[in-house]
């Protein structure tokens, strides 16, 4: 049988169409707060988003000891390649940055004295990635926003 006459593991009818997203939002792949991610789309009404998962999220977007030839240098230029994809193959209005509490990529709670020293990482990092994607995208709009367990909160 060839591939054009195999039956489908699983069948599914999409528009063919491309499409302009709303947003691209940059996420961790941490599966306990993927309802939280949903229901912000759903209140933002986006209808299409592009959605770059990767550990730490928006982590590597923060990355200020990004030295040439490093690893954290490579995740932070894979990150904005796939932000600017974004806008450039979907037309994205929007770029959200996320991050989230007891994230593994920051060796998860335990590796904060406490949750305020914990919510002050995230927020510095939060603040570092937005503008560093303001500075390399400036015709979108970023927002950033810390995902705790009680809620999805705007960082100012």
């Amino acid at each position: 049988m060839s591939a054009t006459e195999a039956m489908p593991v699983v069948k599914f009818k999409t528009k063919p169409e491309h499409y302009h997203a709303d947003a691209c939002v940059v996420w961790c792949y941490d599966d306990r707060f993927y309802k939280l991610l949903k229901k912000f789309g759903k209140k933002q009404k986006f209808k299409n988003i592009d959605l770059v998962k990767v550990a730490g999220g928006a982590k590597a977007l923060a990355t200020a000891d990004a030295t040439e030839g490093s690893s954290s240098m490579a995740e932070r230029d894979f990150v904005l390649s796939q932000i600017k994809t974004s806008v450039r193959l979907h037309a994205a209005k929007r770029i959200i940055l996320m991050l989230h509490r007891d994230c593994g990529a920051y060796g998860g709670s335990k590796a904060f004295p406490d949750g305020g020293a914990e919510r002050e990482q995230y927020a510095a990092d939060l603040r570092a990635a937005r503008d560093f994607v303001r500075k390399e995208v400036p015709a979108v709009l970023v927002d950033a926003y810390f995902a705790d367990f009680d809620g999805l909160y705007a960082q100012e």
